[in-house]
């Protein structure tokens, strides 16, 4: 199958349309989230985005092939369970993620990893499959698989020995590894400890929305060492918490309902009568609207990633990393976008 060598072929077909012509690619990760330009600049870039349509398609397959095989040893596939099912937008979500990636590996001069690529992409299903599946176990409580349990705990094995092989083993990607599972499992349990009683967050401390998701970082974060900035990992930690915050809320708001049915108060709960109005009713969709109509809290949401954005922007600048500026920007149109044009929130900005 051509799927099978996807992995292998992923670093090299992103910088094959991005050395082609560097100012429309970038111009094409924006576009969707310009308004009033977006069908004009779709069909200037389509060829880009059909080209990573069918990119971030066949990784998906590969993915599916990967971890079929990587549990076949136990006699099942691990594909058809439904608690992976329900985090097939993790995968999704993560290849534009790593395709970024490849093109900062690759203004950067991070060559190892970059020539092993399909390796590290490899390490990276394990560990969105593990990860993902905790998540969906935990959310479980008493009724949950044991199977699962440890197939989950054995893919993050691997997904750690496997990073290691791909940029080696020294004390700073250990203390890399060990911080970013301490963040994961320090959120979640937080999180699970407090379900049906209160939120886990507060609301003067919203970097801690971007801790569940740290995982996907731990690729960047070890290539930092690689290049003579070990000494800037901790600044690159708070850029990617605060940003990772702000997709965060973003997708609680979306999710709002789904969350509260399972007793998760995220984020944008704070502030709001919602917990109360559940102790007297079960109507989650009214909740939820409830949030999301009430305008001056979704103003000071709106600010308040707009706060995150900006401080990290602030610490950019200071690091000189024109190339992670970019994600940051696609971030920042990303969270006007829906704030603006999803939600009909009319900012002092959007007034101007």
């Amino acid at each position: 199958m051509i799927q099978s060598f996807t992995f292998d072929q992923f670093s090299s077909r992103v910088l094959d349309v991005y050395n082609k012509d560097k100012d429309s690619f970038w111009s094409a990760m924006m576009a969707p989230f310009l308004k009033g330009s977006i069908i004009k600049k779709f069909f200037r870039h389509k060829d880009i985005g059909l080209h990573f349509y069918t990119l971030f398609k066949d990784t998906d397959q590969n993915r599916k092939s990967y971890l079929k095989d990587k549990t076949a040893e136990f006699g099942f596939d691990i594909n058809q369970w439904k608690s992976l099912k329900l985090k097939d937008e993790y995968f999704t979500d993560a290849y534009p993620v790593y395709a970024f990636l490849v093109i900062w590996m690759h203004e950067n001069e991070v060559r190892v990893p970059l020539l092993r690529y399909g390796d590290m992409l490899r390490a990276i299903m394990c560990g969105i499959a593990g990860y993902g599946l905790l998540d969906v176990i935990v959310d479980k409580d008493l009724d949950f698989s044991a199977v699962e349990l440890l197939t989950a705990q054995y893919l993050i094995s691997e997904y750690e020995d496997k990073l290691l092989d791909v940029f080696g083993v020294s004390s700073a990607h250990l203390s890399i590894l060990h911080r970013i599972r301490l963040k994961y499992l320090q959120a979640e349990i937080k999180e699970k400890s407090l379900r049906f009683k209160a939120s886990p967050y507060q609301w003067n401390d919203p970097i801690e929305c971007g801790y569940k998701a740290a995982h996907l970082l731990t690729p960047f974060m070890c290539s930092l060492s690689l290049i003579g900035k070990e000494s800037s990992i901790q600044d690159y930690f708070d850029i990617f918490f605060m940003f990772g915050a702000v997709i965060q809320i973003i997708d609680d708001l979306n999710d709002i309902e789904d969350d509260l049915r399972i007793g998760h108060y995220s984020f944008p709960t704070l502030n709001t009568t919602v917990i109360d109005q559940l102790k007297h009713h079960n109507d989650f969709n009214s909740a939820a609207e409830s949030i999301r109509r009430n305008i001056p809290h979704m103003k000071s949401l709106y600010n308040i990633c707009e706060q995150l954005m900006n401080e990290s922007k602030v610490k950019l600048a200071a690091l000189e990393d024109p190339f992670l500026e970019k994600i940051v920007d696609i971030t920042h149109l990303r969270m006007k976008s829906a704030f603006h044009d999803k939600w009909k929130i009319v900012t002092d900005e959007k007034k101007e």
